[in-house]
Formats: structure tokens, sequence, C-alpha cells
């Protein structure tokens, strides 16, 4: 971890990209602010104990820092697998309009059931400029919970089944009267 206060904006996506080509696992960037006001970026980098020389080399040179914190901690990990769906759009007659494949990575507890799952961002924005493309009116977001709903469906060990329809909220208000 490091803080820097002379950096703009325009240079935070190179650093971390550059922290990454030189083995960083993950790199976060905080906005912050210190004494007197000032604003500063807090830099919180993963790397292996064999890589820190490196990327605080790479620190010190890029931002003149001073210095960097090292926080050992343990990391837990959760075993994943990154599995292929097949994504179809059809129009209301059940004419294909567009088709590809979306990768999902399904997070795995320890005797493999799935636990949840994450559509891949490349794959999903791909998907989602055909369907706006075509006028099927599904935004990104929408787009990409109904994959990973449908993914945590297919893979999920369960013998549930959940169905979601809209309620006629007149019927409702017949049978709770003390409204």
């Amino acid at each position: 971890m490091t803080t820097v206060d002379n950096v703009n904006a325009e240079h935070v996506p190179y650093l971390i990209e550059q922290l990454m080509a030189k083995g960083a696992g993950n790199v976060h960037v905080v906005n912050a602010m210190t004494k007197k006001g000032r604003p500063e970026y807090i830099l919180l980098i993963d790397t292996p104990e064999g890589n820190v020389d490196i990327v605080s080399g790479y620190l010190a040179a890029e931002l003149g820092t001073l210095g960097i914190r090292q926080f050992n901690v343990d990391h837990i990990s959760y075993k994943y697998s990154i599995e292929t769906m097949k994504v179809t759009l059809q129009d209301g007659t059940g004419n294909k309009i567009w088709e590809d494949n979306v990768n999902v990575k399904l997070v795995k507890d320890v005797r493999d059931n799935t636990l949840t799952a994450r559509a891949e961002y490349e794959c999903v924005k791909k998907a989602a400029k055909a369907f706006e493309a075509s006028g099927a009116g599904i935004t990104f977001y929408e787009l990409k919970q109904i994959i990973e709903s449908q993914a945590v469906s297919y893979f999920k060990n369960t013998e549930f089944a959940i169905h979601v329809e809209p309620v006629d909220k007149s019927k409702l208000r017949d049978k709770n009267p003390s409204r």
C-alpha cells in the first residue's frame, strides 16, 4: 500500500496497467483526502512476496513515493470454473435474431457445489450491443442478471424451483381489508 498526493486522475489507469504488467494480482485505487484538504490516492496492490521489490521499486521510480506499507494477510481462495453458455435472442415468434457464447465464472464450495455465477464483462458487453442493435429493449444490467440467474439455475444442485410472476394488486387488497 502506498499513498500519493501528486498524481492526477489521468495517470491512474497507466499506473494500474503497469503494476499489473509487473506482476500485481490486483490493484485498487481509492480516492481520499489528506491533511489540509489535499486529494490523494491510496493504492492497494496484491502481489506475491517475491514480487514486492519489483512493485515497490516501480512505485518509487514512477511516483516518487517515500515508502510502502506491507501487509501480510491470508487470502482465502474459492474454487471456480469458467463455463461457456450459449445465449440466444429470439423474437416473439421464436425466430432466432442473435446467438453467441458467453463465459460465466462459477464459484464453488469445498464440495464443488456452485455458489454463484458471474458472467464475464466483455462477453456480456458484446451481447448487450447486439441486443441493443436488434431493438430488444434489454439493458446490459438486465442481460447480465438473466445470464447469471440462468447459469446458477442450471449448475446449482437443488431440488427446488422458483417461479416469479406479477400479482394482481386488486386481489391483494381484497385479501387484506385492514388497508
